[in-house]
């Protein structure tokens, strides 16, 4: 039995009109996007629907009923949690309260609220807990609801709190509820090997009869409570272990700890370790227990752990996650919320599902533009850095380390710094842009709110490069219909909510350079990577000399692109990086004088266009999609006469 859809309609951030569908898989499944976009409350959806095991208790409260856009409460919520897969036994189990469709049996668990004006001020709150499609099936409690709960891992937990010994602790009923414990909690036939609990009373009888242990026992009794019993009522003490209780007191005495990396014996651990080994603890309940749906709720499971324990984890919960034959291993369902790149960049695709504005945009095959071999590819290349995609409130993605370091300052210098609207820039180091950007747009229904900035070089030389050139074509050389074609190959994959800003003329460097108002900034940050030096006295002469040397090129009558052209020589030559061009050019323009509407003027306009579109409010709308052949799709092919 595993969950295959969660329903929520009225519920926090889940509107009537556009309640939450989503789907879920048997396996892993990862709930990601920025925050207050909703994963938290499809998490919640589920306890309140299922209920969890432990001692977290959850009634509905005002605060859960959804606000509307007017500032009116609902007055009613509903949750459903649709079960499939379901075993012969759980067939029969729960055959009262299952649904036929179709020939199949569907288990749908729905929890109504709701609530009303209390006389005496707030409101009073009532649920019902029923099966079928629309909540209006027999109820569910007892045995049902226990076999249904959910094993929940809460954000910031205490691991190591929930793993100490002490009274209804989390170890003692997971030790408990293991089927190996069973016959360890009655003592042994006659002539069987001792159990558990004949273990611990007999470790409870050596200790009782021990004479330091009776010693103090006899004190306590004669010297003080003797003297306050009463005569018909006499007050006498036993000091022992305890095992005389119950089992599960027994189980309460028990500590899962981590030993020193010595050996044995305990020491203090950090957080991170407790938690791998509480949630360790957990999966092997789950996997385990035959009694108990293996389903498991996690919030945010990167807590306190390293980013390459992040991955190892992320490994272990999809292999326990996965299908399969052996007969000792329960597939487990896992429904995962994260901000973490380092777990989102180490999962498969077809696991993730976005959660953006409070709707679920799943990251599966059938539902993005996505081709066979872009899923292929983003195995491969999909990591922390360019994760970041999946949590950004905007997407700006480049092809080089330039773009990278040099949008921020530019931004900023607009007045519009990327960090404060929740942009991410992605450099994916390569032309396949649109392989990243195709992961945000739908092959059919509503687009996903993340506006999505691309910014491709032209890759066209003016004809005023040839001689840098060789034999490759400049722009003169090239027929319009080639021109053509290459700009649309650049935005062949341009749709709701992804948008190219293509470079004007060659490369972003080049087309700084290009602009009269910010060649002398470009031509100075280039000669000082150039030198890479770092004393400021000689830094100032360089500085200086670039600025004499592009007013000797303006009074020698060169044109802005041959001007250009031998700012970007060096460039193009390979003789400085454009890491290190980026890096200067961006600590000029911070240091630059101009007002964000003269810096608005001064550059080139697809770069203010960009960061117009991934820093102003965004409405989505209805998606050009075209056609898109899984099969025969080149990434970003060369442009005419490819670069040298």
């Amino acid at each position: 039995m595993f969950i295959s859809e969660i329903y929520a309609q009225g519920f926090r951030c889940f509107e009537s009109a556009s309640p939450l569908q989503l789907k879920l898989s048997p396996g892993l499944n990862i709930l990601v996007g920025p925050n207050d976009a909703g994963k938290s409350a499809i998490v919640d959806a589920v306890r309140y629907s299922l209920w969890t095991r432990g001692d977290d208790y959850l009634r509905p409260d005002e605060s859960d009923f959804h606000v509307d856009a007017g500032g009116i409460r609902a007055t009613e919520f509903v949750i459903c949690c649709t079960l499939d897969g379901l075993t012969a036994d759980e067939e029969a189990r729960f055959l009262e309260w299952c649904t036929n469709e179709k020939g199949m049996l569907r288990l749908h668990v729905c929890i109504r609220s709701t609530r009303r004006p209390s006389s005496g001020g707030g409101s009073v709150i009532t649920s019902q807990h029923r099966s079928g499609k629309d909540g209006e099936g027999l109820p569910i409690d007892g045995e049902l609801r226990e076999y249904l709960k959910a094993t929940y891992l809460k954000p910031l937990r205490d691991a190591e709190r929930e793993l100490r010994a002490g009274r209804r602790s989390r170890l003692s009923r997971i030790l408990g509820a293991m089927p190996e414990m069973g016959p360890e909690s009655k003592p042994a036939a006659v002539g069987a090997k001792a159990t558990l609990l004949d273990a611990l009373k007999a470790a409870d009888k050596n200790v009782s009869e021990n004479d330091a242990v009776r010693g103090i026992a006899k004190n306590v009794n004669t010297a003080f409570l003797d003297k306050l019993s009463f005569a018909d009522d006499p007050l006498k003490a036993t000091l022992d272990l305890g095992a005389h209780g119950s089992f599960d007191q027994v189980l309460e005495r028990f500590e899962l700890y981590l030993n020193a990396k010595s050996g044995a014996g305990r020491v203090q651990r950090g957080l991170g370790y407790n938690n791998l080994l509480f949630m360790a603890a957990e999966l092997l309940l789950l996997q385990s227990h035959p009694d108990q749906v293996p389903f498991l709720l996690i919030e945010e499971p990167e807590v306190h752990l390293h980013p390459q324990h992040q991955t190892l984890f992320m490994e272990v919960l999809a292999a326990r996650a996965a299908a399969t034959d052996e007969v000792p291993q329960k597939q487990v369902q896992v429904l995962l919320t994260t901000h973490s790149p380092q777990l989102a960049a180490g999962a498969d695709l077809d696991t993730m599902t976005m959660i953006v504005g409070h709707r679920a945009f799943p990251l599966a095959s059938a539902h993005t533009r996505l081709a066979i071999s872009d899923y292929e590819f983003l195995r491969r290349f999909l990591d922390a850095t360019k994760a970041n995609l999946f949590f950004a409130r905007a997407l700006i993605i480049v092809e080089g380390d330039g773009e990278n370091l040099l949008l921020p300052a530019i931004a900023e210098k607009l007045g519009r710094p990327l960090s404060r609207h929740g942009v991410s820039i992605v450099n994916v180091g390569h032309r396949g842009l649109f392989r990243y950007s195709r992961i945000l747009q739908r092959k059919s229904g509503a687009a996903i709110g993340v506006p999505v900035a691309l910014i491709p070089d032209r890759d066209i030389p003016p004809k005023e490069a040839k001689a840098l050139l060789g034999d490759r074509k400049t722009e003169d050389e090239l027929t319009a219909a080639e021109i053509e074609a290459r700009m649309k190959t650049l935005r062949r994959d341009v749709g709701d909510p992804v948008d190219a800003f293509i470079a004007n003329c060659w490369t972003l460097e080049f087309d700084l350079a290009l602009q009269p108002l910010l060649a002398e900034s470009v031509h100075q940050a280039v000669l000082l990577a150039k030198s890479s030096t770092r004393k400021p006295e000689r830094r100032a002469k360089i500085v200086a000399s670039a600025s004499e040397e592009y007013v000797q090129w303006k009074r020698d009558g060169l044109s802005e692109l041959e001007i250009a052209v031998k700012i970007y020589a060096p460039v193009f030559n390979t003789k400085t990086s454009k890491a290190e061009v980026a890096e200067e050019l961006a600590a000029i323009l911070r240091g630059r004088p101009d007002t964000p509407e003269e810096m608005r003027e001064r550059l080139p306009p697809y770069l203010v266009q960009a960061i117009d579109h991934v820093t102003k409010p965004y409405v989505v709308g209805t998606p050009p999609f075209a056609d898109h052949d899984d099969d025969d799709d080149p990434e970003d092919p060369a442009p005419p006469e490819a670069a040298v």
